[in-house]
């Protein structure tokens, strides 16, 4: 079972990579993939339904402080780095369009998943989504048309309805389950990093199969795209860590405050942009998936090696080092 861990779910950067040159160089194989990929997202949910810590849950919807300033700080950095970002590489075109839409959508779903792989607080991570998938619908069309000077155009009803499907409902139904039937977390747990990268895998191949014909289409553009959505996703990831503790969150809540402000997304961004702007901003936005899917397990992997001290073992640390001195 570990060893499956490890192949599967521990590397799976490596596994991303792999699924999106794969998809990339033979869509044939999996563009049939893409019908799946909404029911894949809504899996993972469930699982993350099915092994949430509902005492946790439960604290934070009677506190919701810091979700709030979670979701509040998530929209503020993403869009800030993205604008200076975006016109550094690429001025004013449809490739800074499709930057920008990449840090004007809601979090992505696979920050829940890193949050649970890179031990962070799963229910901050899920409400923050939450709090994203209802406010995305107003601030994205309205940021879109300040920063770029368009609207982009769909209707809320269709949007919210296609987020509750895939958010909502399997989550409630996951947490149903865990609440009438208790022995089902400590069944699925163990096997739920599993379940949930292979869910993501799917989700992947299905995406760049699709933006295959695209992506071959522009390849000279590749290196200073990846770089610039790579900064961008860094800057992001490391300015919502730190905001976290600046508003004084624990260091599970930073990790989380890190997936939830880094990761947006850009499967959603990808289908908006090339609908509103052109392939080439659904070039941008995709790239962008592409890496904040890799940079966010690489750190969902490394913080699960890094375990998080309570108080009191950091008090004893404290009080060793004053006795030592």
């Amino acid at each position: 079972m570990r060893l499956a861990t490890i192949l599967i779910a521990r590397i799976m950067p490596v596994w991303i990579v792999v699924f999106a040159i794969w998809g990339v160089f033979s869509p044939e194989l999996f563009r049939s993939w893409d019908i799946a990929t909404g029911p894949a997202l809504g899996f993972v949910l469930f699982i993350m339904g099915l092994t949430l810590d509902k005492s946790r849950l439960g604290i934070l919807l009677k506190h919701p402080k810091v979700p709030l300033l979670g979701s509040f700080g998530k929209w503020i950095i993403a869009t800030v780095i993205s604008i200076p970002i975006g016109l550094l590489f690429f001025g004013f075109s449809e490739l800074f369009y499709g930057i920008i839409m990449a840090g004007i959508v809601p979090s992505g779903t696979s920050a829940n998943l890193n949050s649970l792989i890179g031990r962070g607080d799963l229910a901050l991570s899920i409400t923050m989504s939450a709090v994203d998938t209802l406010v995305g619908p107003l601030l994205t069309p309205l940021l879109a048309k300040w920063i770029i000077g368009s609207t982009v155009h769909f209707e809320y009803m269709p949007f919210l309805w296609k987020m509750i499907k895939i958010v909502f409902l399997p989550l409630l139904f996951g947490i149903a389950l865990q609440y009438f039937l208790p022995k089902s977390n400590k069944f699925i747990k163990p096997y739920a990093p599993i379940i949930s990268a292979m869910s993501l895998y799917v989700v992947v191949a299905g995406i760049a199969a699709n933006a295959s014909k695209p992506l071959l289409a522009h390849t000279s553009i590749l290196p200073s795209l990846f770089l610039c959505v790579s900064i961008q996703i860094i800057l992001q990831m490391i300015l919502g860590y730190w905001y976290g503790k600046w508003i004084g969150c624990t260091e599970a809540e930073c990790r989380s405050m890190l997936f939830e402000v880094g990761i947006c997304n850009s499967a959603l961004a990808t289908v908006l942009a090339n609908d509103t702007f052109g392939p080439l901003a659904g070039l941008a936005a995709m790239a962008n998936m592409v890496c904040n899917l890799t940079l966010g397990s690489l750190m969902g992997v490394i913080f699960s090696y890094i375990p998080i001290r309570t108080k009191s073992e950091q008090n004893i640390e404290a009080n060793d080092k004053v006795s030592s001195m």
